[in-house]
């Protein structure tokens, strides 16, 4: 993103921060009656709901509340001014996703730190004010910026405890400072800044002089009335675009007070149009228009769905989606293969007087946003006899199958030259990517210690009647399993065995199963549907740790069988387990499109190994590959262009005919 320029950011208007109960520390699995609330009243007298990313992990309905109101987002799990401490790589990830489907104008994160060396504080703190802790909350702040590509303002915190130590800034000094370096705007919070004047004996106007406040866009108070004769000059001097207030929404009697305080707050706002009135998505790639007689045709990367009213349009190379209505899919069809814009303008009803001109704005925003691309020449014809066929059902396939077949010269690397290229890559500062993937903000749970004797069926089965055993069962007692066939099924298909450092930065890790270059590319996410301990949910394996990492507290009964292909009898399983590839590890090491295969190759080794561990564990198990990617991925939060959903196996009670 460019520098700091204040009119990035759109007035927003005055809005409701979300509070999460705090019975979810304390493993509180139901529900939070307050979103009820907060759906029923919609409380349309607030122009928008601002609430935390990791919120959207226990309460999911958060999500859905984006399509009735708008939402700001704001962060306080990335830890900025953790020394020597890198952000969670998949938290910020997660924001990235959420910023997307909120369209959140900006992303809001506290200029503190949580996280240190082998924990979490739970809590705000900035106890030093070096130049350190500086420098990392400002490299932190650009990589923000950088992975979301939306403006990013920090918020102060309230400073309860401070070390003094020399060389530290004064503390407005130090904020005014990450603020402008960062090429941040300023969050005050009210509470926060009072809280820190008295705790550390500052007088509060001078305090408050001292903060960046010409980069001021949004304020938090939770005493508007009490604060009042400070909130009052900042909104008429300053250029705040959001007044967020801290309310309680459990009371349904302190709505009227909720609502005389946000209008005397719009009163003194300046008669602005609210963003959410007028914003307009622009696309981001443009091409050149095209002639008349020019071949254009849809981008492979394209794949629309279709609602009562409405043509959604996905152009997956650009993460892009764009709305239209219905009536505009017969001229996207017509571009299924390679035709002319003049050719589309023939179309019954294109040349309709009362419609043409958005006719043709359609056609043009197509070009504009790359869904359709100039094509200088019709492609080749298929050699559908080479195909035969069975290949002429699977051209995809064949494809892949023929760029990646060897021939009798291929050549190949030896493994000491490959070992050589390796250690060049290590020198030149690209290291071996993780073999582990973490989610460090998410709650975790961990798992029962799978080295003591796993609970089998039968003491006397052995691994010849294990394997004749074993059949895909579809038919589930909708019956709990216990947490210590969950940690088995876990550890003895895709846990570590053993961890060994290597020479390339990071460790080679041993499962039962083995891995193209013993990379392990696979992870797993357990969906629990019927596991005492463990809320019905979405986690993610930890393999460093032998947990879960709570991903989503969405039930999964109510999209799980639309995600397995309609197959009703999978809900009924006690979990089920999406299998994955995290790609830059096979890649960072073989980097030739036939790795692929080893990649498949690998995920259909652990699921023979789940298969087995499930017969001997007395479940019955099941595999599908009958899976809709793409709802995987949204619910998984995943990109499919790094990390592909393969396959999915389920364990559960087999039920008896």
């Amino acid at each position: 993103m460019s520098d700091f320029d204040l009119s990035d950011f759109p007035f927003a208007g005055v809005g409701l921060e979300y509070h999460a109960p705090a019975s979810w520390l304390a493993g509180y699995q139901g529900a939070d009656p307050t979103i009820e609330r907060i759906i029923d009243s919609r409380f349309e007298f607030l122009d928008y709901l601002e609430f935390q990313p990791s919120h959207t992990i226990y309460e999911p309905r958060l999500l859905c509340l984006s399509a009735q109101m708008p939402i700001l987002l704001h962060s306080s799990s990335l830890s900025l001014g953790s020394v020597g401490i890198a952000m969670d790589s998949e938290f910020l990830n997660l924001t990235h996703r959420l910023l997307k489907q909120t369209q959140s104008p900006w992303l809001a994160e506290h200029i503190s730190w949580t996280r240190f060396l082998g924990g979490d504080t739970q809590h705000f703190v900035l106890p030093t004010l070096t130049p350190a802790v500086a420098e990392t909350i400002v490299a932190n702040a650009h990589e923000i910026r950088r992975v979301t590509d939306i403006p990013l303002i920090l918020e102060n915190i309230p400073r309860t405890v401070a070390l003094k130590l020399s060389g530290d800034l004064a503390e407005g000094e130090f904020i005014s400072n990450v603020v402008e370096r960062g090429k941040c705007g300023f969050l005050l919070d009210l509470d926060s800044a009072i809280i820190t004047a008295r705790m550390q004996g500052y007088d509060l106007t001078q305090y408050l002089r001292s903060l960046p406040l010409h980069r001021l866009v949004e304020i938090h108070s939770a005493h508007p009335a009490r604060d009042w004769e400070i909130l009052s000059p900042l909104l008429t001097s300053f250029p705040v675009k959001a007044v967020t207030l801290e309310w309680d929404q459990t009371a349904a009697a302190s709505d009227i007070s909720l609502r005389q305080m946000v209008r005397v707050i719009k009163a003194h706002c300046a008669d602005k149009p609210l963003y959410w009135h007028g914003c307009a998505i622009e696309a981001s790639n443009t091409t050149a228009a095209a002639r008349a007689d020019e071949r254009i045709q849809l981008s492979r990367a394209t794949s629309f769905n279709i609602s009562e009213q409405s043509l959604i349009i996905h152009e997956h190379s650009q993460d892009l989606t764009l709305s239209f209505p219905l009536r505009f899919l017969m001229p996207l069809l017509h571009f299924a293969q390679p035709r002319t814009m003049a050719s589309a303008l023939l179309l019954p009803g294109m040349l309709n007087e009362s419609e043409i001109t958005e006719n043709l704005v359609f056609l043009q925003s197509l070009l504009r946003a790359g869904v359709l691309l100039p094509s200088t020449a019709m492609p080749e014809r298929e050699q559908s006899a080479e195909r035969g066929k069975i290949w002429g059902h699977w051209s995809a396939a064949w494809d892949f199958y023929c760029a990646t077949r060897t021939h009798i010269d291929t050549p190949y690397v030896s493994v000491a030259d490959l070992d050589g290229k390796l250690a060049q890559k290590v020198i030149q500062s690209q290291r071996q990517p993780s073999a582990f993937k973490d989610y460090w903000v998410h709650p975790f749970y961990p798992l029962p210690n799978p080295l003591t004797p796993a609970p089998r069926a039968d003491p006397h089965q052995g691994l010849l009647e294990i394997l004749q055993d074993r059949v895909t069962c579809r038919c589930f007692q909708n019956a709990p399993i216990n947490t210590e066939q969950l940690s088995a099924l876990l550890y003895y298909t895709w846990g570590a065995s053993s961890i060994e450092e290597n020479d390339m930065g990071d460790y080679f890790v041993k499962k039962t199963a083995p891995s193209g270059g013993s990379l392990h590319c696979a992870e797993v996410y357990p969906v629990i549907m019927d596991v005492p301990g463990f809320a019905p949910g979405i986690y993610h394996y930890s393999v460093r740790r032998h947990g879960l990492e709570l991903i989503s507290r969405e039930d999964p009964r109510s999209w799980i069988s639309q995600a397995c292909g309609d197959q009703a009898w999978i809900e009924h399983a006690a979990v089920v387990f999406v299998s994955t590839a995290r790609l830059e590890r096979m890649a960072w090491k073989y980097e030739f499109s036939r790795a692929w295969r080893i990649v498949q190759m690998d995920i259909g080794h652990l699921s023979q190994t789940f298969s087995l561990m499930a017969t001997m564990l007395g479940l019955g198990c099941c595999t599908t590959g009958a899976l809709r990617d793409e709802l995987f991925e949204q619910k998984l939060g995943l990109d499919y262009r790094d990390e592909p959903i393969f396959l999915v196996n389920g364990a559960g009670l087999a039920a008896t005919s």
